[in-house]
């Protein structure tokens, strides 16, 4: 699961850099990183939940079952953090083939809102190499917090700009799909901790 967080956020660096990439050759480059880390993605979750499924076969103790389930649980959040940054390098092809464009405010509003889950992200791997009994929740929901804000933040900048008409309604709508997949990785990100809490609990 350690391996599998540390790809996501592979996924997440190339994202980033996605975003921010003006050459359209470099931009396909990255666009084709992220596709073939999600089907990394996609492999490892079946790779974990069959062995994870064989391993419920024999006798479980209810601690043992409990267990089972919290990883069951991590994976499905890694793979939905996978998920959502291709979803996003998707969007960003499209807009691309569109000749639609993000003005500097709004790439400025993405990559604060990407350093923000970085720093989660980086919680988020300490917390899964490290002793499930030292996971600093506080922490990981104090982090949580702050995208929720700031993503807050940036949707109403968002909403005045569209009334002002400040920029392609197109483009915004792409902007705003992507500010809010950006946050629901805070939110699986927060997911996977509290998971791996609950490993150690049971």
């Amino acid at each position: 699961m350690a391996k599998f967080s540390e790809l996501a956020f592979k996924m997440n660096n190339k994202t980033k850099d996605l975003i921010n990439e003006a050459d359209d050759k470099k931009r396909s480059k990255l666009i084709k990183k992220i596709v073939k880390y999600e089907d990394i993605t996609d492999r490892l979750e079946t790779e974990i939940a069959i062995y994870l499924s064989n391993v419920s076969a024999g006798e479980l103790s209810d601690k043992s079952s409990s267990e089972l389930r919290s990883m069951l649980s991590t994976t499905n959040d890694l793979e939905r953090i996978g998920d959502i940054y291709f979803e996003i390098a998707k969007a960003i092809e499209k807009k691309s083939e569109t000749k639609l464009w993000f003005d500097q405010k709004q790439r400025d509003n993405l990559n604060d809102l990407m350093d923000e889950v970085e720093v989660a992200f980086e919680q988020m791997i300490k917390n899964l190499n490290g002793s499930y009994a030292d996971i600093d929740m506080d922490q990981a929901r104090v982090m949580e917090v702050a995208i929720n804000e700031l993503r807050n933040k940036v949707r109403k900048k968002h909403l005045k700009s569209m009334e002002k008409k400040e920029y392609n309604a197109q483009s915004g709508l792409v902007y705003s799909n992507i500010f809010s997949s950006i946050e629901r990785v805070g939110d699986h990100i927060i997911n996977v901790s509290e998971a791996a809490r609950g490993i150690n609990l049971n």
